[in-house]
């Protein structure tokens, strides 16, 4: 009898501690079964693909610019989008800061965009092994220069701030981008969009502004909530490059997957 109460009692107490896991997440995350916030705090990175019927809104917290954006997208013709959302806590050194420092922090972090040089994904290419993504990264002075611009570091968040930038991918060639930054309460949002046509191993696969990559750091009361979104417009999501099919939807998922990659590593190793 003994034993049966003692079972009894840790069970309840098992199905408490997950519950209270999963308080701080289930008013931020309504499109989201327990499961998946679960999957979240397990560091699970979750993903979705409009060309699989899938809402990539659900994905993303309320009230955040990242889900007013994926609602908008996810069921435009004519275009595809890929998301994915993941979630950091936050290690000591910033859980010891106030809110205001918290978001200073993350939004310096985002602006050292040549520390994107080097980061890696796993090429299926290559067997799945890590493959370098951009052999190089920096701010430039203009949309057309490739004069590079030192990262910016501030003193305060701005409320947004635009920059245009050179990115080296290891398939779609070097190419120049305007990278947005806005920051509204709690909420950091980034949007890097193809400033020219852009490549595919040396063919032309998309159109001028026609590639939308967004990044989203929500700061939370337990750690930082990192969404990425991308859209593609007119444009199919299988493209052909001479006897190779290349899957765009797969494609821009791992680059984004990588830039949060990037981003929470960076959370993480804060001192």
């Amino acid at each position: 009898m003994h034993i049966k109460r003692i079972t009894a009692v840790i069970i309840v107490l098992a199905l408490c501690t997950c519950l209270w896991a999963l308080s701080p997440m289930r008013p931020l995350m309504s499109g989201l079964t327990d499961s998946d916030i679960q999957k979240l705090l397990s560091s699970e990175t979750l993903e979705a693909y409009t060309t699989f019927g899938d809402s990539t809104s659900e994905l993303f917290p309320d009230g955040t610019i990242i889900k007013d954006l994926a609602q908008r997208t996810e069921k435009l013709d004519g275009a595809f989008s890929v998301a994915l959302s993941a979630f950091v806590e936050y290690p000591d050194s910033l859980k010891a800061e106030s809110d205001s420092q918290k978001l200073l922090d993350v939004f310096n972090m985002a602006q050292a965009l040549s520390t994107i040089k080097g980061i890696t994904y796993l090429s299926h290419s290559s067997n799945y092994q890590p493959e370098v993504l951009f052999t190089d990264a920096y701010f430039v002075e203009s949309a057309k220069s490739k004069k590079k611009v030192a990262d910016p570091v501030y003193d305060a968040v701005v409320e947004q701030v635009t920059r245009y930038a050179y990115l080296k991918d290891n398939r779609f060639g070097g190419n120049n981008y305007e990278v947005n930054y806005y920051c509204y309460n709690n909420e950091i949002f980034i949007e890097i969009s193809n400033v020219g046509a852009m490549k595919y191993m040396g063919f032309k696969c998309l159109n001028a502004n026609s590639l939308h990559l967004y990044l989203d750091a929500l700061l939370t009361e337990e750690g930082v909530v990192v969404s990425g979104l991308a859209v593609v417009y007119n444009q199919k999501p299988q493209v052909k490059v001479l006897v190779v099919t290349v899957d765009l939807p797969s494609a821009f998922l791992k680059r984004i997957d990588s830039l949060k990659n990037w981003i929470c590593i960076k959370i993480e190793e804060k001192k």
